[in-house]
């Protein structure tokens, strides 16, 4: 023996006594990255705005206005403008056809703010589909709008993943659970 012993029962502490050499440990990274909980919050509260205001343009001709917001879906757009011109008997059907598609953002909002990278990714790509659609109709402000806000949805997805790959290794709390 050296004359130095160790009681320690950790293992870095064990290879720290054997020298120098020995006492390079490498670990995976096990801090949460900066800001990831809001991240992701603020990445799936997109999903929300998105159907608010998709049903605020689709009730906006009913109030007499001519506001749109380019946050909106233009899918929504589209739907109001063929019960437009199919008359007052398409109203309804319209109406209930873009609450649905609100609806379906709500729910993805729900399970993209609960770290689901299912709901993110298909979310994102319904937006971007959307978006597709406003470039074959001009809309081109509502196209950047869209842009940046896949920018910031997918944001939220990436700090998902970072939650997601720590809470595997038991190192923060089940991203579900992230409140």
């Amino acid at each position: 023996m050296s004359g130095f012993e160790t009681t320690a029962s950790s293992p870095e502490v064990a290879r720290a006594a054997q020298g120098p050499a020995a006492a390079t440990v490498v670990r995976p990274q096990t801090k949460v990255p900066l800001g990831a909980p809001a991240r992701l919050k603020s990445g799936a509260r997109w999903f929300y705005w998105v159907a608010g205001l998709s049903l605020a343009n689709t009730a906006a001709p009913f109030t007499g206005s001519h506001v749109h917001f380019v946050m909106g879906l233009g899918i929504t757009r589209i739907v109001d403008l063929v019960a437009y011109r199919a008359g007052a008997a398409a109203t309804l059907p319209a109406l209930v056809i873009n609450v649905m598609i609100a609806a379906a953002f709500l729910v993805i909002g729900l399970w993209s703010s609960r770290c689901n990278q299912l709901a993110f990714g298909i979310g994102m790509l319904l937006y971007a589909a959307d978006g597709a659609l406003l470039v074959l109709a001009h809309d081109y402000l509502s196209v950047a709008f869209h842009g940046l806000a896949l920018f910031y949805m997918y944001r939220g997805f990436v700090a998902g993943q970072h939650l997601r790959g720590l809470a595997e290794l038991g190192k923060v709390r089940a991203p579900a659970a992230i409140g």
